[in-house]
């Protein structure tokens, strides 16, 4: 095998396969010094609550539920599974919820996830693994305080839209409380965590249905208004408002944000790392001239110092180098952009992790495509034909996978690609005379949110067989 198809190979290597339902399979029995309470506050998650507990039931020490005011069947079947059930008067404060729920809690670590929230049979498994190394070795034992793993947002159809960190397996100990009435975090030092990104904690409370049938964003946004009256300078504060109403989709939403977030990187208080990633992600494509947002003219000098702020800051999440490497595409600064385009490739092919990404989910394509135009901004033939090959390979290998086509023509778009130009890209592998391809074509641009894209190829199709 040669050399690039190797590591064309290396590329495709991680894409996220399929989620499956959790099969929990027993290991209590070989847990000798790791007692896992796993704790969570819900109200009215009928839907939802058995699978919240079915993924940790065989290995969980307890299962703790805490109840805020269920008027539906979500107690009973909580207590039908198993699980010792608790009220808590609600006071508008979801640490004080979960920190009454921790303080139930026997074991010797406790697991913290939402109603909607679970992890797959083989990461609840590795999970265990992870803490019995921990309590076995000495050195260990006094190290970890807490485990940092990939949250793993779900749309509606268990496609993966969004993969970040968090901290929700840690120690059980008085002083790991939670702080915040919204937004809550156990604040750990990063010294003391165990990084584990290849444990996953599967997430569908973001999913559109699940956001509409709840009005969580309503109630957040509510809680977080209330929360800055009393706080007015507090940045965290600011970014989760921000990030709260900006969903809505109407400009002045977006413009409010806007002004909140970038208010909170001025100020004299200084926002969570973590916290400060939200605004990053809607300041950089903001000012990057992504036409996805249409409030204000591109600032793309505004967009660079946000980009080499957040690669500071963030080490390892490569989404920033990939974003910063658009820009420098954009303004002719070709070299900048192929060299943050290798740092983006080097982490795909790592041996030993997978990439910390959500822009280059569910596959690494639109990267080869910005190593294209920076490789030919630069006049390197041999890196042209490079990205080319790998790229092209990626399309045919991936040609009837909607979801990551779709996912790669809404890339291209976005970024301000010319329709035609995207066309051409998928003519590759695709014959454009074919009315079915068309209608392939179009099915994952509309499934993907490309749906002016999604309308002319429609249009072209119904054409060619208006012709026939």
């Amino acid at each position: 095998m040669s050399k690039k198809k190797s590591k064309n190979k290396k590329a495709n290597r991680k894409k996220p396969q399929p989620i499956a339902e959790p099969v929990v399979q027993s290991s209590q029995a070989y847990r000798k010094d790791v007692l896992l309470s796993q704790c969570m506050i819900v109200k009215d998650e009928e839907k939802n609550i058995e699978k919240a507990l079915a993924w940790a039931k065989d290995i969980a020490f307890e299962q703790i539920v805490v109840d805020t005011g269920s008027t539906d069947r979500t107690v009973e079947l909580a207590k039908k599974m198993g699980a010792t059930v608790f009220h808590f008067d609600w006071i508008n404060d979801f640490g004080a919820a979960k920190n009454f729920a921790m303080d139930k809690a026997k074991g010797n670590w406790i697991a913290i996830l939402d109603a909607d929230e679970y992890m797959p049979a083989e990461d609840a498994l590795e999970t265990m693994n992870i803490l019995e190394n921990i309590q076995s070795d000495p050195t260990t034992l006094k190290q970890y305080d807490g485990i940092r793993n990939s949250w793993v947002q779900l749309d509606d159809f268990d496609n993966i839209t969004t993969i970040k960190t968090v901290i929700r397996i840690f120690r059980n100990s008085p002083e790991l409380r939670y702080k915040g009435k919204i937004h809550e975090t156990v604040l750990i030092q990063n010294s003391k965590i165990y990084e584990a990104a290849n444990l996953r904690i599967m997430h569908t409370g973001y999913a559109p249905s699940a956001t509409k049938e709840t009005g969580k964003r309503e109630r957040n946004i509510n809680m977080l208004r209330n929360e800055l009256k009393h706080d007015p300078d507090n940045p965290n504060i600011m970014i989760y408002l921000a990030d709260s109403i900006k969903g809505d989709g109407a400009l002045e939403s977006r413009i409010e944000a806007e002004n909140l977030y970038l208010k909170a990187l001025s100020g004299k208080r200084k926002a969570d790392t973590p916290v400060k990633q939200l605004a990053y992600d809607f300041l950089i494509p903001r000012f990057s001239g992504d036409i996805r947002y249409k409030n204000g003219e591109p600032d793309t000098d505004l967009a660079l110092k946000f980009c080499n702020e957040a690669i500071a800051e963030l080490p390892g999440h490569i989404d920033y180098n990939y974003y910063r490497a658009i820009i420098n595409n954009k303004i002719g600064n070709f070299k900048e952009a192929q060299d943050d385009l290798q740092v983006c490739e080097k982490a795909f092919l790592s041996e030993t992790s997978l990439p910390n990404t959500r822009l280059l989910y569910p596959s690494p394509m639109p990267l080869y495509f910005q190593h294209k135009i920076a490789a030919k901004g630069l006049g390197d033939e041999e890196g042209f034909k490079r990205s080319s090959t790998i790229l092209n390979s990626m399309l045919v290998e991936s040609k009837n996978d909607s979801g990551i086509i779709g996912s790669f023509m809404k890339s291209l778009l976005v970024y301000g690609m010319p329709e035609e130009e995207a066309l051409a890209e998928l003519s590759e592998v695709y014959d454009l005379s074919d009315p079915k391809e068309l209608l392939f074509i179009a099915r994952a641009a509309k499934d993907t949110g490309a749906i002016e894209f999604a309308r002319v190829i429609m249009s072209t199709a119904q054409e060619l067989m208006s012709g026939r």
